[in-house]
């Protein structure tokens, strides 16, 4: 059975023990029913950490027992994600979280409904940031995926892409996810409600991306997201062995 886990970034080491701040302490007392000499788990980037809670005194501490460097995930998948609705996009960040990916580039297309900017972008990428951070708490990952602000699909840079670049495309010369050697960094692109636009398709296909099919089925953007960062993942593996 696992550990109860917390995120480490927002709290306070002073040298001897970690101060765990008033929210994750509210999670581990009241909802995991943690005490005094309980074990938990630190997640901080790139550790975890073994830890035994003290509490006393209206304040939880925790004592340091052990840490070790989280292990390399390869693939080191990034994910070009053009903006989808509220529970769509909720539901697509936990599953980049869950099934490893390394960054997420957020794309407003053509097709996307959403669109934000100042104070309300602000908010949303607060939001969005804390998704991850749960979502890699409850999947034990030491490190959220990084979340790149949303940027106009026509201004986007893909010079900077890994080599490898997969397109998830509903087309008749889209080739099987599972026919592709995934190399050890590569990009998968997932469009918005209604799949890419044909400009975006062609400029996709234009800048180096392969047009893949997840299945037989049409799916959701966010399921898409869910199955092809974790078949991208199985694929490499099976590659290796």
């Amino acid at each position: 059975m696992s550990l109860p886990r917390l995120r480490l970034e927002g709290c306070l080491f002073d040298g001897e023990v970690w101060h765990v701040g008033a929210e994750e302490a509210h999670h581990l007392i009241r909802v995991r029913r943690c005490y005094t000499g309980s074990l938990v788990e630190g997640l901080l980037r790139g550790e975890k950490i073994e830890l035994r809670l003290e509490c006393g005194g209206g304040e939880v501490t925790a004592r340091e027992l052990s840490r070790c460097g989280e292990e390399k995930i390869i693939p080191r998948v990034e994910l070009l994600l053009g903006l989808l609705k509220n529970d769509q996009l909720d539901d697509a960040l936990r599953f980049c979280a869950e099934t490893c990916a390394a960054e997420i580039h957020l794309l407003v297309c053509e097709r996307s409904v959403p669109r934000y900017e100042g104070a309300r972008l602000a908010e949303k990428m607060t939001r969005w940031r804390r998704i991850l951070d749960e979502a890699t708490k409850q999947a034990g990952a030491a490190a959220p995926p990084l979340l790149r602000e949303p940027r106009d699909f026509e201004k986007f840079d893909f010079g900077a892409l890994p080599k490898q670049r997969l397109a998830a495309m509903l087309s008749p010369d889209s080739k099987p996810l599972r026919l592709i050697e995934i190399e050890e960094s590569t990009v998968l692109a997932i469009g918005p409600e209604g799949d890419w636009s044909p400009r975006e398709g062609a400029e996709l296909i234009g800048n180096g991306f392969v047009p893949v099919t997840l299945g037989k089925r049409i799916m959701r953007a966010s399921t898409a997201v869910a199955a092809g960062c974790a078949a991208m993942q199985m694929l490499h593996g099976q590659r290796r062995r």
